[in-house]
């Protein structure tokens, strides 16, 4: 009986691993423990000519907030005026947040020269128009 207990206890610790292995691999694209950044709640909405980008950011100080184009990608970076405890989750517990970070791609006929930003009351928006399409008359 002995073995039997030991067999179903190895393979309930490799249940248990592989189950916090999935769990941290559900936050890693939100949660950067190493750089202390959390993906901001945000939300992209299509308005025809241009595309609005809303994003949460909590605690952040404007001075703090940069958004960069690289390519065909936008980066939202901010820090929070005091760094948050994630004491309420166990796995966590010991790591600190103190700014946010999201990377997004933009649309293929964004015209990024023209994308124009705004901070306010924590929330930042993103106007990014689109090019104009001219037609061309063909003799």
């Amino acid at each position: 009986m002995e073995e039997w207990f030991e067999r179903e206890m190895r393979e309930l610790r490799r249940e248990i691993r592989r189950f916090i292995k999935e769990f941290e691999n559900l936050f890693e694209p939100v949660f950067d423990i190493e750089r202390g950044e959390v993906e901001p709640l945000h939300e992209v909405h299509d308005a025809g000519d241009k595309v609005i980008i809303r994003v949460d950011l909590p605690k952040a100080a404007k001075e703090s907030v940069e958004v960069l184009r690289m390519g065909n990608r936008l980066l939202v970076r901010a820090k929070m005026r005091e760094p948050v405890r994630l004491c309420d989750v166990p796995f966590y517990a010991r790591c600190e947040v103190s700014g946010y970070k999201l990377e997004l791609e933009l649309p293929p006929d964004a015209n990024p020269e023209e994308i124009t930003a705004s901070f306010k009351a924590g929330f930042l928006e993103i106007i990014v128009p689109k090019q104009k399409v001219y037609r061309v008359k063909v003799e």
